[in-house]
């Protein structure tokens, strides 16, 4: 048996939720809806599985590093993002508050930063897509 999955959700921690989803809605043309202790941001009306990411708000947030350091707040996360050309996509994201990672540890993805310091990697698509 398997869930019956209506969609699916991550949440990001942030010490501003209202600025790092608007990153998001800029980056990836979705629908945000603000909240005062979290903001949502979904893809309605596009096609496929309905995925939201939401933002939670957290006043002591400690942004990760990364690559990992042990003095360091360890990333407990990242985020894929499969795009059909990873240059154009790169350069679309650092227009939208991105950074580039120092640190690339392969030549078909980049790592990026966003704004709250948490790496996200844009990918070819995947073999089955």
């Amino acid at each position: 048996m398997a869930l019956n999955l209506v969609g699916w959700n991550v949440v990001l921690d942030t010490d501003n939720a209202d600025a790092l989803s608007a990153f998001y809605e800029k980056l990836l043309g979705w629908t945000r809806f603000p909240g005062e202790e979290y903001t949502v941001l979904a893809n309605v009306g596009q096609q496929g599985f309905p995925t939201w990411i939401t933002f939670q708000q957290v006043d002591d947030y400690v942004p990760p590093v990364w690559p990992a350091s042990l003095d360091a707040q360890q990333q407990m996360e990242h985020l894929d993002f499969h795009v059909a050309d990873v240059a154009e996509a790169v350069a679309y994201a650092l227009s939208c508050g991105a950074t580039l990672s120092k640190i690339q540890y392969e030549d078909e993805w980049r790592v990026m930063i966003d704004p709250a310091g948490h790496p996200f990697c844009l990918l070819p698509p995947p073999p089955w897509i």
